[in-house]
C-alpha cells in the first residue's frame, strides 16, 4: 500500500481530505477507479460597479468540474478533470446559451510511482512554482481564492502547461520537491510587438521546479491546503523557480519583451523568462477544551520579463486564518508592483477578509468575503477587476465587493 501511496494524493487537486470519492467497481482488485465531483455556485455583489454606478449583482458557476482518477497495478496512477469555470458570469448572451467552450480538459495527469516516495508524472500538469500559488480549488482554501491575479506564467491555462515531471520526498519527508520540463512557448518566428523576431528559437522547453523543507510534518497532496482541520500540526518553508530562454512573451505571440527598447527591428532578441520566490506556511490546532486552529502564509516572489516591461517586479501574498469548530475567519492580501521606472499597467492589489461555515470540512462549506480590488474600474460591468491602469496603483479606482459562495465536493 506504500507504494501507491502518493500517486493517491492527485485527489487533492478536486478534494480535500475530509471529502469522499465516490469509488466505482472495476471487476478486479488490480485497478481502482474513483470518481468525484466540484461544484461552487457564487454571488458577488459589487459596489458601484453597474451602468448607473448602483449596487451589482451577479449569478454564476465559479467551477463545475467532473474528476475521474484511480491506481493500476499498485503503480500506475492517472487522473483527468474536466471543468466549467465561471458559467453565466457578467450574464452575456454567450455566458451560458452559446458558450464558445463551455467544458475543457482542466487536468490529465498520468504517473507512475516505481519507488516509495518517487513518482514520475506526464500529461497537462499544474506548474510549479510556490505553496502560495498552488492551492487546491476546494480543500486548499479558508478564502475564496488564492492571489490567482499575480500568476504572470508566460504561456499556461489555469496554471497548467503539458509537462513532464518528478515528484516525492527526500530524507524521510522532510525534503518535498517537484519539478520537471513544460512545454512554455515552443520555437517560433513572428512578430513581436513590432519586430519581426524568433520566439525561443532552440525549442528549449520551460524548466520549473518547488522544494519544500517540512519544519513539522508534512503535506502529501498534489495541491496544498491553507488549514488542514485534522489535529495534525505542520509547517514548512520552500521555495520555486522558472525559466525558459528567449521566451519572456506573455500569453501572446505578438507582444514580447525584446532586449533593449532601442532594439531595431532587424537584430531583435526576446527576453529570457524568470519566475522565482520564497514562502512559509505553519498549521497548528490551538491546546485546549475546543476544536480550534490557526494558519498562516506568506510569500515574495519575482517575476522578470526584461527591462521596461509591466510584468517584471515583486508581488507579495499572504493569509492569517483562525478556526472554532465548523467556524473559520480569514483575512488575506496580495500586492503586485512593476519595477522601479516599467509601466505600471500590471500592478493591482487585493485586500479581503471572510467567514467561512464548515458543513462537513472543506468538502461542503459555505464561504463569504469582503474584498477590495485596485484597480478597478466602477460603472463598467463587462469589466473584471483588476483592470490596467497607467499610473499603476496610485489614484486608481478601487472595486468593492461581497463574494458568497456554496461549495459541495464529493
Amino acid at each position: 500500500m506504500k507504494r501507491i501511496a502518493l500517486p493517491l494524493g492527485l485527489a487533492a487537486l478536486l478534494v480535500s481530505f475530509s471529502a469522499s470519492a465516490i469509488k466505482v467497481p472495476t471487476g478486479t482488485d488490480d485497478i481502482n477507479l474513483n470518481i468525484n465531483v466540484l461544484l461552487q455556485a457564487r454571488y458577488e455583489g459589487t459596489f458601484e460597479q453597474s451602468v448607473e454606478r448602483s449596487f451589482d449583482s451577479d449569478f454564476f458557476l465559479r467551477r463545475a468540474r467532473l474528476q475521474a482518477s484511480g491506481t493500476a497495478y499498485k503503480t500506475i496512477s492517472f487522473l483527468i478533470q474536466f471543468d466549467n469555470s465561471n458559467l453565466g458570469k457578467r450574464g452575456s448572451p454567450t455566458s451560458v446559451a452559446a458558450a464558445s467552450n463551455p467544458s475543457f480538459v482542466q487536468d490529465l495527469v498520468i504517473g507512475w510511482t516505481p519507488i516509495e516516495d518517487l513518482t514520475i508524472e506526464g500529461g497537462l500538469l499544474l506548474i510549479p512554482n510556490s505553496r502560495i500559488l498552488g492551492l487546491s480549488a476546494s480543500g486548499g482554501q479558508v478564502q475564496v481564492e488564492a492571489p490567482l491575479d499575480i500568476i504572470f506564467h508566460n504561456l499556461d491555462r489555469g496554471n497548467r502547461q503539458v509537462a513532464v515531471e518528478a515528484r516525492g520526498f527526500l530524507l524521510g519527508h522532510r525534503i518535498g520537491y517537484r519539478g520537471g520540463v513544460f512545454e512554455g512557448f515552443h520555437s517560433t518566428a513572428v512578430t513581436a510587438t513590432g519586430a519581426t523576431t524568433p520566439i525561443n528559437p532552440g525549442g528549449k522547453p520551460l524548466l520549473a521546479a518547488h522544494v519544500r523543507f517540512n519544519l513539522i510534518g508534512d503535506e502529501t497532496g498534489y495541491a496544498y491546503n491553507a488549514m488542514y482541520m485534522d489535529g495534525k500540526p505542520r509547517a514548512s518553508v520552500g521555495g520555486g523557480f522558472q525559466y525558459q530562454p528567449r521566451a519572456a512573451c506573455p500569453n501572446s505571440l505578438t507582444n514580447c519583451s525584446l532586449v533593449g527598447a532601442g532594439t531595431p527591428a532587424a537584430t531583435a532578441t526576446v527576453n529570457d523568462f524568470w519566475f522565482y520566490g520564497g514562502d512559509f506556511f505553519v498549521d497548528l490546532p490551538v491546546p485546549g477544551p475546543y476544536d480550534m486552529e490557526f494558519s498562516a502564509d506568506g510569500g515574495v516572489f519575482r517575476w522578470d520579463y526584461g527591462d521596461n516591461y509591466n510584468r517584471t517586479g515583486v508581488a507579495y501574498a499572504g493569509s492569517l486564518n483562525f478556526r472554532l469548530g465548523q467556524v473559520a475567519a480569514y483575512v488575506s492580501a496580495y500586492k503586485y508592483g512593476s519595477g522601479a521606472g516599467f509601466p505600471h499597467t500590471a500592478d493591482r492589489k487585493k485586500i479581503a477578509g471572510g467567514l467561512v461555515y464548515f458543513v462537513r470540512g472543506h468538502a461542503s462549506k459555505i464561504t463569504l468575503e469582503l474584498n477590495s480590488i485596485t484597480p478597478g474600474t466602477a460603472g463598467t460591468p463587462a469589466s473584471v477587476a483588476p483592470g490596467s491602469s497607467n499610473s499603476g496603483l496610485n489614484g486608481a479606482n478601487s472595486t468593492t465587493a461581497l463574494w458568497l459562495q456554496g461549495q459541495a465536493a464529493f
